[in-house]
């Protein structure tokens, strides 16, 4: 079972991400509306046993709801398309507190610096026109939201795509 830590964006917030989606661009996968999340940690493949474990270390966890801009869209070069968070000091600080409350129950994670980000779609290549048309597209795109709860999912791979489900969800 695959697990990650995210921030599900509230319904209204989706919605308004969907103005980005250009679904006449066929070689884009967009990512379901319900799916949108900004991951704060990837666990990795792991047990449905320790489950309990994470959620156990992560209980003890405070926090304060975080006020979050999504702005800005690129690709990273594995061929997601994204749209960025804005830096946010109360969202790395919980970030990285998460990180260290699951290394201290033994849980490998990546050594990828924290990039922030909402993946809205997904592609095998990019190009020039289709990354032109997107820029277009999502040109003066600023949305801020607050959250107050992450939740920690579980991803399952199908052939049309991955499952997400909400294993725990924690709010302060």
């Amino acid at each position: 079972m695959r697990l990650f830590l995210a921030v599900n964006l509230p319904t209204e917030v989706q919605n308004q991400v969907a103005a980005l989606y250009l679904p006449e661009i066929e070689s884009l996968r967009w990512t379901p509306l319900h799916q949108l999340h900004i991951t704060l940690s990837y666990l990795g493949e792991l047990s449905p046993n320790k489950i309990d474990a994470i959620i156990e270390a992560i209980a003890e966890l405070t926090f304060k709801p975080i006020t979050l801009t999504l702005k800005d869209t690129g690709f990273f070069k594995s061929g997601i398309y994204w749209l960025g968070v804005d830096e946010n000091p109360e969202l790395i600080n919980l970030q990285n507190r998460l990180c260290h409350a699951m290394r201290e129950i033994g849980i490998r994670l990546e050594k990828r610096r924290f990039k922030p980000h909402v993946t809205i779609a997904r592609t095998k290549q990019i190009s020039a026109p289709i990354a032109q048309m997107i820029e277009q597209q999502s040109f003066g795109f600023h949305l801020e939201f607050s959250t107050d709860r992450f939740e920690l999912m579980s991803s399952y791979l199908k052939p049309d795509g991955p499952e997400y489900q909400s294993e725990a969800e924690f709010i302060p």
